[in-house]
């Protein structure tokens, strides 16, 4: 039986030294200090996977109001293929069900700069799919890489248009000005 629960700073650390920085690549990595900051200002929320083992895996988002973007979300290595990320999606869309949105990025295998790159990719893409999370056809560049932007529909689908901004919406949120202009790209 695993729980999706609210971390603490230090929780939120430990996995960011131990998980993140091997999870996703550094130039998708915010700096923690920034993670931070948009939590004490009330526009980031962390949550950890729990079971009887302890924390197995996370998933970190970007609030405003009641849209949400995930911004990691991953399960510790040593436990994937076991069903847990799964249940971390459903977790998140049962906690969020009363959301206006509730929006994914994933790496588009499309422009994968290598071939295990793009399996790797789109065996990411077609777990969210499989788990129903829509894939909703708008494509974004941040930070230079390429994704897809999908949906874990919550109240109702959103447009494209209406997707479009709730992704602007999101980094203008957490990024400097300047930061979010040079890129972030929709």
């Amino acid at each position: 039986m695993t729980t999706l629960e609210l971390l603490t700073k230090e929780e939120i650390e430990k996995i960011y030294k131990e998980h993140m920085v091997i999870d996703f690549p550094a130039d998708e990595l915010k700096p923690l200090p920034m993670i931070y900051k948009a939590m004490d200002a009330g526009k980031y929320e962390c949550y950890g996977l729990k079971d009887d083992g302890g924390i197995c895996g996370y998933c970190f988002l970007v609030k405003l109001g009641k849209d949400y973007l995930g911004d990691y979300i991953a399960t510790y290595p040593e436990i994937r293929n076991k069903g847990l990320g799964a249940e971390l999606v459903h977790h998140m869309a049962e906690m969020l069900k009363n959301a206006h949105s509730l929006i994914v990025e994933v790496e588009d295998p499309e422009f994968a700069e290598t071939e295990e790159d793009r399996i790797l990719q789109t065996r990411r893409l077609n777990f969210y799919l499989r788990n129903g999370v829509i894939d909703t056809g708008v494509k974004a560049r941040c930070f230079g890489v390429p994704f897809k932007i999908l949906e874990i529909v919550t109240s109702h689908p959103h447009s494209k248009e209406e997707l479009q901004d709730l992704y602007r919406r999101h980094y203008a949120a957490v990024l400097p000005k300047e930061m979010f202009e040079k890129n972030v790209e929709i």
